[in-house]
Parts: structure tokens; C-alpha cells; sequence
């Protein structure tokens, strides 16, 4: 009980921090929109935002996440130029507003997410929460096509979906793996740019070992993150090695009373860790989740 409250309390000091840092720095531009084709009926639309993946069928596209508010606009620009079919389904990763922000934008379309991925939009008075929810496992069918929705447990969130296409063995896995940061780069080259839990949302970096595992026994070759560019099983297996070398070293050096800086100097060291951004900002509450 200590340990969930000491977390607990940590997750409202880093996300007051976070609310400080945001709002003392203004906001960067949007980084413009770009198109890439992963297989004849799927696209990965990369730049301002979380990546959205986008589905192309005979009777309607389907999104995975929608990016930010203001991305909107070249968001449905980018998708009608594969498209003019309208927008059927969005299915949600997650809450945050990267990924969830043109919701409330896109009428006409079913937005669908993990039931606790509603009650974090809900919680935290974000617009478009979804309107369809499901506990485990959801299946959607549109034109002939299937896409499977999979709740594998908490990692960057309490509420992350994987979205998996069979037919073209690709898995999104929103922001419980990342190839780049926020903006979808990666100056260090680190295989773990984006190891980040938000405890304020439940989130958990010793339950993410599991819950990625879980997404590994699917069939797939080519995985779209949450930020960066696409890659692949080989690289994710490399990754997911990386993650349990973070936890073990965080963990040991937590354990053996080292600080808060010490820690981060070997993040940034050894595993190429910026020295800003979500995931350093977080390692208090990491700290008191491994310790």
C-alpha cells in the first residue's frame, strides 16, 4: 500500500512539473504531414502528432489515432489523397492528445477504444472520448477486411490498445513502443527513445515487459510505433531486450540508494536517453515503481 501510494504521489508531482514545462515554453510549430506506404492498403502519416496509421477499404477508411487538434485539417487532406471514401472507424491507442486530438473533429466516424481509455479521455476532460469501447479483444470488419483490437495490459498507459491488421501481418502498437520522441525523432539513436509510463493514467514500466510479450505472439513482420518511423520484428526484439536492461539497471541502482542524477547520467550514457522530454521527467515516479 506504501509503494501504490508513494507512486501515486510522485505521478502528481512530474505531471505538475510536466503542466510547469509546458507552459512555460512555447509551442513548437507543427512539424508538416508525410505519407508513407506500408503495404497496397496501408499508410503510416507521420510528422505533428502521434502517427496515424490509415486503413483503405471499398466502403470506408480506418484510422488508428488522429493526431493533435490543429493537425486536423492536413490530417484529412493526407487521408482523402488515398481515399475519397470517408472516414468509418478511428480506434484510439490511448488517451493523450497527441493521438486522440481530431476525436471530436471527425463526425461521421465510430471512434473505438479500450474501455479504459474512455474513462482517462473522461478523467482528464478530453473531447471526443470513444463511443465503443471493449475489455479484451474487439474485431472490426469494413469492406472485406479485418483489423483486430488486443488489451494486453498496462505499459504506457492503463488503457494502450494494439491494433493488428492479419492480412497484412502489421501491428500498431501506439505509445508502448516508439522510435523516436515526441516529434517523432530520434538525435541519439537510443533503441529506447520513448520509454515513458504515465502513472497519472496508471501506466506501469515494470507491468510493460509482459504486455509487449504479449503482442509478440501474434503473426507480424512490420510494426508502426507511436512516434518514429515504422520498423520491424528483428528491431523490436532488440528493443525488448533493451527495455529489461533499463528496468534491471534503474531498479539495481534505485535499490542501492543511488540518486535521481546519478541514474540519469547512465540513461543518457549508456543508453542514448535525452536529457529533456517525458521519459527523464518520469523517473522519479519509475524510481519509486522499481525500488
Amino acid at each position: 500500500m506504501k509503494t501504490c501510494l508513494a507512486v501515486a504521489f510522485v505521478a502528481l508531482i512530474v505531471a505538475a512539473a510536466e503542466w510547469t514545462v509546458a507552459a512555460q515554453n512555447p509551442q513548437q510549430a507543427p512539424q508538416p504531414l508525410k505519407t508513407e506506404k506500408i503495404k497496397d492498403d496501408l499508410y503510416v502519416i507521420t510528422g505533428d502528432g502521434g502517427n496515424t496509421t490509415a486503413y483503405v477499404t471499398d466502403e470506408g477508411v480506418i484510422l488508428v489515432d488522429d493526431k493533435n487538434d490543429r493537425n486536423h485539417d492536413d490530417l484529412i487532406a493526407a487521408v482523402k489523397s488515398l481515399s475519397e471514401i470517408p472516414v468509418r472507424y478511428v480506434i484510439n491507442t490511448h488517451a493523450h492528445g497527441d493521438h486522440t486530438g481530431g476525436n471530436q473533429k471527425l463526425s461521421g466516424a465510430v471512434i473505438v477504444g479500450q474501455v479504459n481509455e474512455r474513462a482517462d479521455m473522461i478523467k482528464g476532460k478530453l473531447a471526443g472520448a470513444p463511443s465503443v469501447t471493449y475489455n479484451d479483444q474487439m474485431t472490426i470488419f469494413l469492406g472485406g477486411k479485418e483489423v483486430d483490437l488486443r488489451y494486453f495490459g498496462r505499459c504506457h498507459t492503463d488503457g494502450d490498445t494494439f491494433v493488428y491488421f492479419p492480412a497484412d501481418k502489421v501491428i500498431v502498437t501506439g505509445d508502448c513502443f516508439n522510435t523516436g520522441n515526441g516529434r517523432g525523432l530520434n538525435p541519439t539513436g537510443s533503441t529506447t527513445p520513448g520509454f515513458y509510463a504515465d502513472y497519472t493514467i496508471n501506466g506501469s514500466v515494470l507491468s510493460w515487459p509482459a504486455t509487449v510479450d504479449a503482442a509478440l505472439r501474434l503473426d507480424w513482420d512490420i510494426v508502426i510505433p507511436g512516434h518514429g518511423p515504422p520498423s520491424n520484428r528483428a528491431a523490436f526484439l532488440k528493443w525488448r531486450r533493451d527495455v529489461d536492461a533499463v528496468i534491471d539497471r534503474v531498479r539495481t541502482m534505485a535499490r542501492a540508494g543511488k540518486t535521481k542524477t546519478d541514474i540519469e547520467q547512465v540513461l543518457v550514457r549508456e543508453f542514448g536517453w535525452e536529457t529533456t522530454g517525458m521519459p527523464i521527467r518520469s523517473l522519479d515516479a519509475v524510481m519509486v515503481e522499481l525500488k
